[in-house]
């Protein structure tokens, strides 16, 4: 998550949403919190609405002299994708990574991290047709929805942006909070000669449309 206590924002960062776009779009401009300071709340970067509330107050008050910010001062912003995509994307980025650990890609640095993560791709797609590794990849994310609303399915948000979108949005986010429009990085790309349609047959169809459900309803999508 990014927030500002300057321009009083914060954004959720749903996985695989264009969170890296923003967060390096944004960062050059010195108005966000340190993450070393989120993570000292129990923060991480993919944490939920709901978490992340928790760390703030409903009203103002001053501990140990200390700021905590008010929850409802802060404009709640998000963004999602169509899910179906977006399960392609992870789809994607995980067998680009397993690609490049099998033939130890020379313009990675292989540090303890990437080699774990490596590791961990290939036996993610070890002897799995497509779709069993597609069904795995959903079971290993949360829906959408579990991010921007709270346990009772009430949304947390107060501006739910569309990936689709996403440059359009990002000028709507830094006007509403009063930031001159950076230019938008499009940063961690996924390249693949996969279409969709190579992945999906109509279970897996079918199982994204259903625990989907929230986000698809709220925006229209489809497959």
């Amino acid at each position: 998550m990014l927030i500002s206590h300057k321009h009083k924002f914060i954004t959720i960062e749903i996985p695989k949403t264009g969170s890296r776009s923003l967060r390096e779009s944004l960062i050059p401009l010195h108005i966000l919190v340190d993450g070393r300071k989120t993570l000292k709340l129990g923060l991480q970067q993919h944490s939920s609405a709901n978490q992340t509330r928790l760390t703030f107050k409903e009203v103002h008050m001053v501990a140990h002299g200390g700021f905590i910010p008010v929850w409802g001062e802060y404009f709640k912003y998000t963004v999602v994708r169509n899910p179906w995509q977006r399960y392609f994307s992870f789809f994607k980025y995980y067998k680009n990574i397993c690609e490049s650990y099998l033939r130890q890609d020379a313009s990675i640095e292989w540090n303890a991290c990437s080699i774990d993560q490596g590791k961990q791709c290939v036996e993610l797609f070890e002897n799995k047709d497509n779709q069993s590794v597609l069904k795995c990849i959903m079971s290993m994310h949360p829906s959408q929805d579990t991010y921007y609303c709270d346990g009772k399915g009430h949304v947390l948000m107060d501006h739910i942006a569309e990936f689709e979108n996403l440059q359009k949005e990002f000028a709507h986010l830094c006007d509403r909070v009063g930031v001159v429009t950076p230019n938008l990085v499009h940063s961690n790309k996924s390249i693949s000669s996969l279409d969709m349609q190579d992945i999906y047959n109509q279970e897996l169809i079918d199982l994204v449309a259903d625990r989907e459900k929230h986000v698809i309803q709220l925006k229209g999508y489809d497959y």
